[in-house]
């Protein structure tokens, strides 16, 4: 049966007779399409006042080829298993769509079996209010023109309706084992882990889709030794796991919908997993909660207490929601930032010991890959020790290929094994087992330490218990709890935020990510200073070393336009992105440029799961020979050279260095909009884009490839210019220098 508006068109094309239920499930199935193109992002059924998840979103071949004119996604098909209570009258399904509001487009009456039962009861009030009230104020923030009661509503109708989330039933086998209630998210990627297996059939792939535009793949066939028991005897059962992410859409609705598919090597696709559950990040952008403010909790707590009314849960006077509410405020108060006040920073013009006298500084860098952090500490750490009476040594808690770079430049490198001290449960741990693994370590011989990146954090709390003066050099962009959350015990986390406060200075080189740390700065001990780069070094193996010759010495075709992404392969650099904006050009790049051969290369591949699941995903989307996967390197600049377009598809990032050398080698720059990246380059200078955003990403580029085989040079040579006028290093690194030496007179 089709019923149309003129926004959906829906076939519920399983149901009962006559829609008279049986006592028990019932499943209704069909499809939902929408000749105005709007895009389903959640589907739900109301039996009076009970409220059903539907699991939208599933494959209809053929029909999606009718009326999307390709196969999808979005697909068009629903399943949604019903047991409605006796007495129950009225069915209505809603859809909702991209623009977030719940539209009804169907309704009927309904007779329902006398054995079926009462309905359930629904969670009261109490029981719902300390996890909803956090959510809707950060909702609030999302959608500030939405009044509050409708947000309330959004939450309370969300937390009473019933997912129907599906298993695999025989002959499938298997378990989802993340995400079940909470998904963990990373940069807009939710982790998925699990296993599965088919009693007769072998499984190709296993594919999954949140975002509903969106297919990804999940890396199966990995070992699992642990099914026993009832499936001992389930072939196939030793590499049945899977594991991998998936995209989650910017402001999707909660509880979010995951489906799993299967597919066989018959080429049949079964819908195996269906499983709702709330984000949590653990790292990337998110939506802050309003400031500490007790109005505005009882504010957001009276429109749930109204909403929950509305929805006939049992009323609840303020009296009974008493411990509830301060649960509640206890989880406000705790993530919710304090009161905006200005930050008095410290001025980095300090009286200086004199040039000439001696000055031992110990570096500590949280690692020796080849990463922006460490490169920058090294560039600072050898302006240091070119200085006259200054000598620098090195510390890291990890090895890597820049231990030979610090080593080759005079600077001795010290391994610290601080896995102890890092797996502490209590702060009293923490320290006894932080004192005993630097004890070893020259504190006699520094008269100054400096700290770089927030995972340093124990070099300031050591230097600190020494009387050592130090300096902070913070290049992250995420919360301490929130960036710490799943490394380090809850009980330490105060001592990461109290670094901050210990430390003599705490450098910024973007006041984008010192304004996420404002609330730790009442001391007045934090300092901007610009960063700097060597452009002279550029300039001069730019003149010393021809594209030509570099695409040559990597192998690469000497004709093709070269788009390069540089940076370490990871969530947070965003490379999926960049996939998935390849995939949506591949199509268009033969017609846009005719015989013009364009590859798409990502520098900076490092072994692991994530580079396995874009390797992986490359393959699915047949784009083996657009993407070029290329291993980290210590010769970053060959590539800056030999490359047409550079592409930054970063996440989050504080002032990355990638940025400024890009420009000044003249490169037409596409970059995510993200933290200090719009205090180096304006939109005038490069082609800006929010982070996550393929569709934004695949105009950009073939913007800046448009431009590039036209000549037009006026974006490169604004961006060269306005990064040399602000950070060159002549300027900027004798201002670290000056701040170092004063520092070091600091007494603590």
């Amino acid at each position: 049966m089709i019923t149309e508006t003129p926004a959906w068109k829906i076939d519920i094309e399983v149901h009962p007779e006559g829609w008279r239920f049986p006592a028990g499930v019932t499943w209704l199935a069909g499809w939902i399409w929408s000749p105005q193109n709007r895009i389903v992002s959640d589907l739900r059924a109301w039996v009076d006042g009970r409220c059903f998840f539907a699991n939208w979103g599933l494959p209809k071949p053929g029909l999606d080829e009718v009326y999307l004119k390709r196969p999808g996604p979005p697909f068009l098909g629903f399943t949604l298993p019903l047991a409605p209570h006796a007495g129950a009258t009225l069915l209505r399904l809603e859809v909702r769509d991209q623009t977030n509001v719940w539209q009804e487009i169907f309704r009927t009456g309904i007779t329902v079996d006398s054995a079926a039962g009462t309905a359930p009861p629904v969670k009261p009030l109490p029981d719902l209010l300390p996890g909803l009230i956090n959510p809707l104020l950060r909702l609030q923030q999302r959608r500030p023109a939405v009044p509050l009661a409708a947000l309330a509503d959004e939450m309370i109708s969300g937390a009473i309706a019933e997912p129907r989330n599906v298993l695999p039933g025989p002959p499938f086998f298997g378990a989802l084992e993340a995400p079940r209630d909470i998904g963990w998210v990373r940069y807009g990627r939710v982790s998925i882990t699990g296993w599965l297996a088919h009693r007769e059939r072998r499984i190709k792939r296993i594919t999954g889709v949140v975002d509903p535009l969106h297919v990804g793949s999940l890396l199966y066939g990995l070992p699992r030794t642990d099914i026993n028991g009832e499936f001992s005897d389930l072939a196939g059962r030793e590499s049945s796991a899977f594991v991998g992410h998936l995209d989650l859409p910017a402001d999707c609705a909660v509880p979010v919908l995951l489906k799993l598919f299967a597919e066989l090597d018959n080429g049949e696709q079964h819908l195996v997993f269906a499983q709702r559950f709330t984000p949590r990040i653990l790292a990337g952008a998110e939506t802050s909660l309003p400031s500490r403010s007790l109005r505005t909790f009882l504010r957001g707590a009276g429109a749930l207490r109204a909403s929950a009314m509305r929805h006939g849960l049992p009323a609840t006077g303020w009296r009974d929601l008493w411990p509830a509410l301060k649960t509640a405020w206890q989880n406000f108060a705790a993530e919710a930032p304090a009161p905006v006040k200005a930050t008095r920073l410290a001025s980095a013009r300090l009286p200086a010991r004199r040039p000439d006298q001696p000055l031992r500084v110990l570096v500590v860098t949280h690692n020796l890959n080849f990463e922006g952090a460490p490169w920058f500490i090294f560039e600072l750490a050898r302006f240091l020790s070119r200085q006259a009476g200054i000598t620098v040594q090195v510390v890291s808690p990890q090895d890597g290929p820049m231990r030979a770079t610090f080593a080759s430049a005079g600077m001795p490198v010290t391994l610290v094994d601080l896995g102890s001290a890092l797996a502490a449960a209590t702060p009293e741990e923490f320290s006894a087992r932080l004192d005993a693994a630097v004890a070893a370590l020259p504190w006699n011989g520094t008269d100054l330490v400096i700290a770089n990146t927030m995972v340093a954090f124990w070099a300031i709390r050591a230097a600190h218990a020494r009387m050592l003066p130090s300096l902070f050099y913070i290049h992250e962009s995420s919360p301490v709890r929130r960036f710490f959350k799943k490394d380090i015990a809850p009980e330490v986390l105060p001592l990461i935020e109290d670094a901050f406060r210990l430390a003599t200075r705490v450098v910024f080189t973007a006041d984008s990510s010192r304004r996420i740390f404002n609330d730790l700065g009442a001391r007045g001990n934090f300092v901007l200073l610009p960063s700097w780069v060597d452009a002279g070094r550029i300039d001069a193996f730019a003149a010393a070393h021809a594209a030509a010759d570099l695409r040559r010495k990597h192998g690469l075709d000497p004709d093709a336009l070269l788009v390069i992404n540089i940076g370490s392969v990871c969530e947070r650099k965003g490379q999926h992105i960049f996939i998935q904006a390849l995939d949506l050009l591949r199509r268009e790049l033969p017609v846009l440029w005719p015989g013009r051969k364009i590859q798409f290369l990502m520098v900076g591949a490092r072994p692991g799961l994530f580079l396995e699941t874009l390797r992986d995903e490359v393959a699915r989307l047949g784009l083996e020979e657009l993407a070029v996967f290329l291993p980290e390197t210590g010769e970053v600049f060959d590539f800056y050279r030999l490359a047409d377009v550079f592409v930054c598809t970063s996440f989050e990032e504080s002032f990355p260095r990638v940025i400024l050398e890009s420009a000044v080698f003249r490169r037409h720059i596409v970059t995510t909009d993200v933290n200090g990246i719009s205090e180096m380059i304006a939109p005038t200078d490069a082609w800006l884009i929010p982070p996550g955003d393929r569709y934004r990403l695949a105009d950009a580029l073939k913007q800046a490839i448009t431009a590039r085989l036209n000549g037009d040079h006026a974006r490169p040579e604004r961006a060269r210019a306005a990064v040399l006028r602000k950070y060159h290093e002549a300027n900027s690194l004798p201002q670290h220098l000056q701040l170092a030496r004063g520092v070091a007179e600091i007494r603590v």
